[in-house]
């Protein structure tokens, strides 16, 4: 049987809703992107702090002195000639900006007591991830190599952009990008997003469950290799979500005795 805290958030609750209610519902959410607007005009003045340690050293470490990133690219990347799994990882790596909103509004749609509980997690993890980017700022690995912290890799989904000729677009993934945070890197939401969707629909999601592995873990494979994210980086990602997660279902738990 499932832990209480589990039961609890998956359980059904009495709720109706109004165009009123949904923007309600949805005005938190848009919160995100204010916080992340606002975390862009403090890069220039959290940059010079910005840190690449114990990122950098436990993936060494974790690897037998190399950093995956760098192991994988040497293995893989090919400059100026992107194969098919570089596609793949392209797309994974921009499905951050889709799948999860999009999950969101079909619990909205279909399974509002769902949805509510949803969002109280996602917002729990973002914002806790937005925390410790101005707490703890920190560089991804493309960033660690042209700063010369470790050895040279491509931030791969700006190379693809630039392969399709979409120079305005691939400056968005650039380190003076008008819209980015470079410094954001630890923990991953990248990767806290899909083990968001795991863990929340683990307990009813029967023979999907290997879906959802398979899209967190292809999430973080691609972070790896395409530069933007160290494993340290990810594994935190994981646990933001861990214990979000079970405050929260704790917390539901407790309010229903």
């Amino acid at each position: 049987m499932a832990p209480a805290y589990i039961r609890a958030l998956m359980e059904p609750v009495p709720a109706s809703r109004s165009w009123a209610q949904g923007v309600r519902d949805w005005t938190p959410v848009a919160f995100v992107l204010l916080a992340y607007l606002v975390l862009h005009q403090l890069a220039t003045s959290l940059t010079p702090d910005a840190h690449v340690q114990p990122q950098l050293g436990f993936d060494e470490w974790l690897f037998g002195g190399t950093a995956p990133t760098v192991r994988l690219q040497d293995a893989l990347w090919t400059p100026g000639d992107p194969h098919w799994y570089d596609y793949v990882a392209w797309l994974v790596y921009l499905s951050h900006f889709v799948v999860t909103v999009t999950v969101a509004i079909v619990l909205w749609v279909r399974a509002y007591p769902r949805f509510v509980r949803f969002r109280t997690l996602f917002l729990g993890v973002t914002f806790a991830g937005f925390a410790t980017y101005v707490v703890y700022p920190a560089i991804p690995p493309w960033l660690a190599s042209r700063r010369g912290d470790m050895a040279h890799t491509v931030r791969i989904v700006r190379a693809t952009w630039l392969h399709f000729g979409l120079s305005d677009v691939a400056a968005v993934f650039g380190e003076k990008s008008r819209y980015a945070f470079p410094v954001g890197a630890l923990p991953s939401l990248h990767a806290a997003w899909p083990f968001l969707l795991l863990v929340f629909f683990w307990p009813v999601a029967g023979r999907w469950r290997a879906l959802l592995v398979a899209y967190a873990l292809a999430m973080a494979c691609t972070l790896v290799y395409t530069a933007d994210h160290f494993v340290f980086d990810i594994l935190l990602g994981w646990t933001y979500v861990l214990v979000v997660f079970a405050v929260v279902g704790w917390w539901h738990a407790r309010a229903r005795h």
